[in-house]
C-alpha cells in the first residue's frame, strides 16, 4: 500500500512538472528580455556603440561571411610586441591571423581582438600564442597564414 502511494506521488510531481514546462513553452518572453543567440552584426554594433568608439572598424557588410571573418589583421590590437625580433613579430601576427577564436564569434584571434577587445576568450589565448612565440615554441610556419605580398 505504502509503495502504491509513493508511486502516485511521483506520478503526480512528474505530471505537475510537464504541466509547468508546456505552460511556460508557451508564454511569450516579456518585453525588454534579451536574446541569448544575438547576430554577429548586433555584437559588433553594441560594441561600439557602449564604447563610444569610432576607432573600432565598422563590422562587415555579410557578417556571415567567411572571408570576412577571416580577414587579414595587420597586428594584434591590445598586445605589446615591442620586444620581439621583427621575425618573431611577423610569426605571431600569421599565427594569430590563423587561428579561430572559440567565443563563438567566428573572427581569428586577432579578429576577434580587432572588433571585441575585452572578449574573454580571444585575450588569454592571445597571450599565450606570445608567450609561445617569444619562448619559441613557435619556429616554422606550419598552421600559420601566410601573408600577401605587398603592393599586390
Amino acid at each position: 500500500m505504502r509503495t502504491r502511494w509513493i508511486g502516485l506521488a511521483a506520478l503526480a510531481v512528474l505530471g505537475v512538472s510537464i504541466a509547468i514546462g508546456v505552460w511556460r513553452a508557451g508564454t511569450p518572453r516579456p518585453a525588454g528580455t534579451v536574446d541569448v543567440n544575438p547576430s554577429d552584426e548586433a555584437i559588433a554594433r553594441a560594441l561600439r556603440q557602449a564604447r563610444g568608439d569610432s576607432a573600432l572598424p565598422a563590422a562587415p557588410a555579410d557578417p556571415g561571411a567567411a572571408e570576412d571573418k577571416s580577414r587579414l589583421m595587420p597586428e594584434v590590437k591590445g598586445f605589446d610586441v615591442s620586444d620581439l625580433a621583427p621575425e618573431r613579430r611577423q610569426m605571431f601576427v600569421r599565427f594569430a591571423n590563423a587561428q579561430r577564436c572559440t567565443c563563438g564569434c567566428g573572427y581569428t584571434l586577432a579578429g576577434c581582438r580587432t572588433y571585441d577587445p575585452s572578449c574573454p576568450v580571444s585575450g588569454p589565448r592571445v597571450e599565450k600564442l606570445l608567450d609561445s612565440v617569444r619562448a619559441g615554441r613557435y619556429s616554422g610556419r606550419a598552421g600559420a597564414r601566410s601573408v600577401p605580398p605587398r603592393g599586390g
